[in-house]
């Protein structure tokens, strides 16, 4: 079969090669359209979202994980290579994940840093989605010593400019820009299964929306705490967040469910309010993103001058670190997809699709 036609149908019928647990979230993708050509190599396979079909990645660009020390499983993964072993990792809340590393990835990372729970030391980490149905796909990881030198170079770029505004003071502008444009609205967003809904500085709740518009397995995911926000530090910067708790008992650890809201401005810019994306980064503990159209306003763009070169001050900063570290060969970044979210094209689990003969 064809290449162009073999992805053709691939896309069209490839639920067939997903997981049980994938199931329910086919039922509820609607108009989903992808572009066969996007971004695809005709010389290379590729790596494809599970879910949609999209693809993530490319074969060549697979490299073996550096530090696989915590793993707790290995097997062999002959669709990688002859030699390649896909490693097991558990989480905090006891979830296992298999992990294939890669130089590129083609996804959304997440805005937020984070180094809760990794499972490489002197490495943060940031979700990856699929671009096309959203999907998580895996994390992207960045040294520390990266994120060192780069604010480092970034803060002097900085001083130098004599920003006006303090964070602080710029923190506490745009609570009130929020405050202007969502006090009293609550946004919701659908999930798979779940629909959430925020309302601002109230509650939270996460349920299931029947046929005829009722609410069943309706959960509390915490109510507005502003004392939880004063003595929390684990997020610094200025966007704006808000903390929910004491909702729904947790049965898996006994808690009561929480929820970190952070309000900022998206890079995809939506013309109204929106949900970006909820995240479980710990058992119960739920962390919120919400596009606020009114923080990508001009006003607050005083250090877009500043770092407009801050690309090149990456890539210096990461050339910098994978030399002091050369002998150990430790990359300055590098992403591990979750093996259950992407399959390839060449694997054996796709034998069908490349069997079927199209009939006029």
């Amino acid at each position: 079969m064809p290449r162009n036609l073999f992805v053709a149908v691939l896309l069209a019928l490839l639920s067939h090669a997903v997981t049980a647990q994938d199931l329910f979230a086919f039922d509820e993708i609607t108009d989903h359209e992808y572009d066969t050509n996007q971004e695809l190599k005709s010389d290379e396979t590729a790596v494809r979202c599970r879910l949609c079909g999209a693809p993530v990645a490319y074969k060549n660009d697979f490299i073996d994980l550096h530090d696989t020390s915590k793993a707790v499983a290995s097997r062999h993964e002959a669709v990688l290579g002859n030699d390649v072993q896909l490693f097991t990792f558990v989480d905090s809340s006891r979830a296992q994940y298999e992990l294939a590393g890669f130089k590129e990835v083609q996804g959304t990372e997440s805005d937020t840093l984070s180094k809760k729970a990794t499972v490489f030391d002197d490495y943060s980490w940031r979700e990856i989605r699929c671009k096309s149905c959203k999907r998580h796909i895996g994390w992207a990881f960045y040294h520390d010593e990266l994120q060192e030198c780069s604010t480092t170079q970034l803060e002097d770029l900085s001083s130098i400019a004599s920003l006006e505004m303090n964070l602080a003071v710029e923190k506490e502008l745009k609570t009130e820009a929020v405050r202007k444009e969502l006090e009293g609205q609550c946004l919701l967003t659908t999930i798979g299964w779940w629909t959430y809904e925020v309302c601002y500085a109230h509650e939270v709740h996460q349920f299931h929306e029947e046929l005829d518009g009722s609410r069943s397995s309706n959960w509390s995911m915490g109510a507005f705490s502003p004392e939880a926000q004063l003595t929390d530090t684990d997020y610094t910067g200025t966007d704006v967040t808000q903390f929910f708790t004491g909702g729904q008992h947790c049965d898996e650890n006994g808690e009561l469910r929480s929820t970190r809201v952070v309000y900022t401005c998206c890079k995809s810019r939506p013309e109204d309010a929106m949900v970006e994306s909820v995240e479980e980064p710990a058992l119960c503990a739920y962390l919120i993103r919400i596009c606020v159209p009114s923080l990508c306003d001009s006003k607050w763009d005083k250090k877009q001058g500043v770092f407009g070169n801050e690309k090149q001050t990456v890539e210096s900063c990461k050339a910098s670190v994978e030399a002091k570290h050369a002998e150990a060969k430790l990359p300055s970044s590098f992403t591990a997809l979750r093996w259950s979210s992407v399959i390839s094209e060449d694997s054996s689990e796709l034998d069908w699709a490349r069997r079927m003969q199209i009939v006029d």
